[in-house]
């Protein structure tokens, strides 16, 4: 295994994360179509899937009504504190904080660090303050969404917003490199991961309003012995695009293990302490029952043609 490399996770209800980058089957409405929204000049091939994705079945329309971008330095001294992310799943609320535009287009694109290709330095190393909003019937219909649809509809938002405010231009090219599988470590014992615990209510009861499907949550802290990240509701899928971050390599899931599950991870990078926790790989093998084997495969790959720095509002 190559070095690994620390990343900026800092994230909490969140829709796809940099960290994260979830590919769904859209499945079909259960609502009205949203009525058509003018959008903003798109990038080359905006919302065109990369050759390897799967069909899409579902055409997002949405776009963000009111958006602030504020540009933060320095930003090597950004406490880990002032590092977030707000994206509710059915909700057009968006708020990033100290993230780097880098880190907007993962978002947009639902891909990892690794496959963003010629852009300038500045995309890697300039923060900004990000916040986004639309009027109040735009939740409402977010809110008769389905997950996978939620997801399309804040993936859409964020790439127009990147077009207009950034100028962000670009396209998909195909590339063969290293990548990771992620594996059941011992398929006869399974894996170790727990299957989420979802809020239910007993449908014998008048009157009670039933929970909301939960998102993907994912926090990450650090204590005197390393990393903490408790994750909860995230599939296998999922799984592979969070880990793939923190590697930067694409991960692809070869678990076939259904559903969401909830784990909490104890790791560190690299560290020569014997108190610290294990190593990323070394602890995703020990505590989840699953490992990473490195291979090669086709990666997609996008590549900026044009990005502006944007103006403050």
């Amino acid at each position: 295994m190559p070095p690994l490399h620390r990343p900026d996770l800092h994230l909490r209800s969140a829709t796809l994360t940099a960290a994260a980058a979830f590919v769904l089957t859209v499945l079909p409405l259960r609502a009205q179509t949203p009525a058509a929204i003018p959008a903003v000049p798109m990038p080359t091939g905006a919302f065109s899937q990369p050759p390897s994705a799967d069909p899409i079945a579902y055409a997002p329309t949405l776009t963000f009504d009111i958006a602030s971008i504020r540009e933060i330095q320095p930003a090597g001294d950004t406490p880990s504190w002032a590092i977030g992310l707000v994206s509710p799943p059915h909700s057009c609320q968006f708020q990033a904080r100290a993230h780097p535009v880098k880190t907007l287009i993962q978002l947009a694109y639902g891909f990892a660090a690794f496959q963003i290709a010629g852009a300038p330095d500045w995309i890697n190393t300039s923060l900004y303050n990000v916040e986004a909003k639309c009027d109040h019937s735009v939740d409402e219909q977010f809110a008769r969404f389905t997950d996978d649809q939620a997801k399309l509809e804040k993936e859409h938002m964020l790439q127009a917003l990147l077009a207009d405010r950034f100028h962000l231009k670009a396209h998909w090219e195909t590339k063969q490199t290293n990548v990771y599988e992620l594996e059941i470590a011992n398929p006869k014992s399974g894996s170790k991961l727990q299957p989420a615990k979802v809020e239910t209510v007993d449908p014998a009861i008048p009157n009670v309003a039933r929970p909301e499907t939960p998102g993907p949550d994912i926090q990450n802290h650090m204590d005197s012995h390393g990393h903490v990240m408790t994750v909860r509701y995230l599939t296998t899928k999922g799984m592979a695009g969070l880990f793939g971050s923190m590697v930067r390599a694409t991960v692809e899931d070869k678990t076939n293990l259904p559903g969401r599950y909830d784990f909490t991870l104890h790791y560190t990078y690299q560290s020569t302490d014997p108190d610290s926790y294990p190593t990323l790989t070394t602890a995703i093998q020990e505590q989840l029952g699953l490992k990473l084997e490195s291979t090669t495969g086709p990666v997609d790959v996008l590549v900026i043609d044009h990005v502006d720095r944007p103006s403050e509002n």
